[in-house]
């Protein structure tokens, strides 16, 4: 075989370009290459146009949301008082919790499944990010803050056939952790400096954020457009929030509409099996409840959507028979055995191991609108007899972030979003006696 020059000037060029991106990002390895830049999309609701439109912090919770689980906790209200002191005893939420890394490589699938010691470390830090908040420990500050400048200075690749998932999972829980930690606490990155920094926003960057951008299918895809909202307010990158927030409302095989039938409310996985099927659910509440916190209301796309297929996977986990279209199912079923002819059977009912999705339904729906869910309300209850969605070491680690009663409640119906002038630019005060950071403009 002959080789020319025009040859050996492409490889040269593809050598130069992999040497950019080594050198660019350090450590990290070979993500930008893989997933390439952020598709832009075209402007929807929830759109920004610039930084400045972002809140802080404001993933799943703002200043508004902390001061009202801690004022609650403080106050002794219920459920905020009974649910603090079941998670005040988890042992993820020990400040003398012990780290199980940092590791250079995690792995999740067809590996050596080191990923464990990530997942329970981050569960760690984001429960210590909270109890910090509430009772102003700074043992707690130290903890979770210490974990993550160790993995963010010393995880340089993740591998494995799950990476997304490990990705959108715990990749997401640590972006909330840091959230808190940065805009509440002070804290600072390690690694953080004016250029060729290194730390956890480059790590969020290179390699959680570039791992996301290829959304999958269902309720594996509603993950990764989860995370890239959480991602994308911390980075405060308005293309990588924009491209979330419309694959959100867009995607037809791991968006909303994608994911429930927009009639009856049938999951495209209700055919799988109930873990899957509840997992969406919990998914896109929990990537709506970004969105409101950047104060765009999703909760009531497609006439409640969500809630009707919350109230739909409800009343069959509960025993009773539900309408199912069997042409309605996820994309790429035949991967996982599908399509499917009827609902499944398998993990049905309400048990203690059933996804911790039915608080941030009940809450958001029920409560803070003031909407009609007897399924879903049902539902939580039960999960409640059997000792509700956080119990010490039963609840985390778990593929949610459990204690809903601490974390997602409302006493009373309200407004659907927060205050929006509240962003990273302008005036005001952080911290449990200020303000927040207000818009002065």
């Amino acid at each position: 075989m002959i080789f020319t020059q025009p040859y050996f000037a492409c490889v040269a060029a593809a050598i130069g370009l992999l040497i950019h991106f080594v050198v660019a990002t350090g450590p990290l390895n070979g993500l930008p290459v893989l997933n390439g830049p952020v598709p832009v999309v075209p402007l929807g609701l929830g759109s920004k146009k610039r930084v400045g439109e972002f809140i802080h912090p404001g993933i799943w919770h703002t200043h508004d949301d902390l001061e009202r689980i801690r004022l609650g906790v403080m106050n002794g209200q219920e459920p905020w008082k009974s649910a603090f002191e079941k998670f005040s005893l988890d042992s993820f939420s020990q400040a003398s919790y012990v780290m199980q890394g940092p590791k250079s490589i995690i792995c999740r699938g067809g590996c050596n499944n080191n990923y464990t010691t990530f997942s329970n470390d981050v569960r760690a830090a984001y429960q210590n990010a909270l109890m910090w908040y509430i009772t102003k420990n700074e043992s707690h500050w130290d903890r979770s803050t210490t974990i993550l400048d160790a993995w963010g200075t010393n995880l340089t690749s993740i591998i494995g056939t799950d990476t997304s998932l490990l990705v959108g999972l715990e990749g997401d829980m640590f972006a909330n952790a840091a959230e808190i930690m940065r805009w509440e606490g002070g804290w600072v990155e390690a690694g953080a400096k004016a250029s060729g920094g290194s730390g956890f926003s480059n790590q969020l960057y290179w390699l959680f954020a570039r791992q996301s951008i290829i959304i999958g299918q269902a309720n594996y895809g509603m993950i990764s457009i989860k995370a890239l909202l959480s991602f994308a307010v911390y980075l405060d990158d308005v293309t990588l929030y924009n491209y979330a927030v419309h694959a959100f409302q867009n995607d037809l095989c791991a968006g909303i509409y994608g994911n429930f039938h927009p009639e009856t409310g049938q999951g495209a996985e209700t055919g799988r099996d109930q873990g899957h099927a509840q997992g969406a659910l919990g998914w896109t509440a929990e990537a709506a409840r970004i969105m409101q916190s950047q104060g765009t209301d999703v909760y009531s796309l497609g006439d409640n959507l969500l809630l009707k297929a919350a109230e739909y996977t409800a009343k069959y986990n509960l025993g009773y028979d539900v309408p199912y279209d069997p042409k309605f199912y996820r994309c790429e079923a035949v991967l996982i055995n599908g399509p499917w002819a009827m609902p499944s059977n398998i993990s049905r009912g309400a048990v203690q191991s059933t996804p911790k999705v039915w608080d941030i339904l009940y809450y958001q729906y029920v409560i803070k609108r003031g909407l009609r869910a007897p399924y879903t309300t049902k539902m939580k209850l039960t999960i409640n007899d059997l000792g509700g969605e956080g119990n010490p070491g039963t609840s985390s680690p778990d593929d949610h972030p459990s204690w809903g009663d601490l974390i997602w409640s409302y006493d009373k119906k309200g407004q659907f979003i927060n205050d929006d002038g509240r962003t990273i630019w302008g005036g005001g005060a952080i911290g449990p006696n200020g303000t927040g950071m207000i818009n002065s403009a």
